[in-house]
């Protein structure tokens, strides 16, 4: 199992290309979360209140752990018409609609489906659900190509070479949206996460840690101030992770080192834009501007699919 700054160059004026290079945005978020008090899910209440005791002396002699979020935008450089700006919300209070992310959620094992039943806003009603929800908006003046990245630590997700998310210890959710009262995910619809049947896909290393990294192109230009829907809308922890002796372990992996979530999990986030005109898809945008496999976080990377 497998930062922070907002970066924009665009050309001056509203001129296509600039010295005959493509103009481009970047655009990063940072997720951070910190594991602490996790509790079965499946314990009985005599073992329950057992875990909970070892939960709190743990918590003593380490960090708390949330799910927190640091939002990172500095525009280094902005002319043209190519700007974006990545959104990060929550459920609101009856879960009708969305408000700015707040950070610092305690994460816990999910209780409950996260593919179940939803809030009117689409969200699922699993107890211990993260909500994330993350979209990017056009505040430029022309339509541009958007490409969204997210990296997962690569001891809390199965990536390469099988790819098999019920392995996963930290899952992530495609984004939702509603039609005339039912929910879809926009997974393959809007954002095309795979090619010729493989994920968009590398493994790269931040400051010490491995990640497996998650690409996804929008299927449209979007216009100026337009907004793509849902890239992903939430996380959660596994329901096999527990805690015995004062450690964290996975049930299905009993021997699976799990000492990063004693620590800060970060969870990171990267949009990039290109303008629209000049170019047929996203991948010949984002190819063009800022050349094939491109790391945003910089770096040696492998295993690209």
């Amino acid at each position: 199992m497998a930062k922070n700054k907002l970066l924009a160059t665009e050309p001056a004026g509203d001129a296509a290309l600039l010295n005959g290079q493509p103009v481009k945005e970047k655009h990063e978020s940072i997720w951070k979360d910190v594991f602490a008090g996790i509790v079965s899910n499946k314990a009985s209440l005599v073992s329950g209140i057992f875990i909970l005791i070892l939960a709190a002396i743990a918590i003593v002699g380490a960090s708390l752990a949330y799910f927190s979020d640091t939002d990172n935008k500095t525009n280094t450089f902005t002319v043209g018409g190519v700007k974006i700006d990545l959104i990060e919300q929550q459920s609101n209070e009856d879960h009708t609609g969305f408000v700015p992310y707040t950070g610092d959620k305690v994460l816990m094992p999910i209780v409950g489906s996260a593919q179940g039943e939803k809030y009117p806003n689409g969200q699922p009603k699993a107890a211990n659900y993260i909500d994330k929800v993350v979209t990017i908006q056009n505040t430029g003046k022309s339509a541009a190509w958007i490409r969204a990245y997210y990296a997962v630590p690569s001891d809390l997700d199965d990536g390469y070479e099988t790819f098999n998310a019920g392995a996963n210890i930290l899952h992530g959710n495609f984004g939702n949206k509603i039609v005339d009262g039912t929910v879809y995910t926009t997974f393959g619809a809007e954002w095309n996460w795979m090619h010729d049947g493989k994920w968009n896909y590398f493994e790269t290393t931040m400051d010490g840690v491995n990640y497996n990294v998650y690409f996804a192109d929008y299927y449209q230009p979007v216009a100026a101030n337009e907004t793509t829907e849902q890239l992903i809308c939430g996380v959660y922890l596994d329901k096999n992770v527990d805690m015995k002796d004062g450690k964290y372990i996975d049930t299905r992996y009993p021997n699976a080192d799990l000492s990063i979530l004693e620590g800060t999990v970060k969870y990171p986030v990267f949009a990039v834009a290109v303008q629209a005109d000049g170019f047929d898809t996203a991948a010949a945008a984002m190819d063009a501007a800022f050349g094939a496999n491109y790391n945003p976080w910089g770096g040696d990377a492998t295993n690209w699919q």
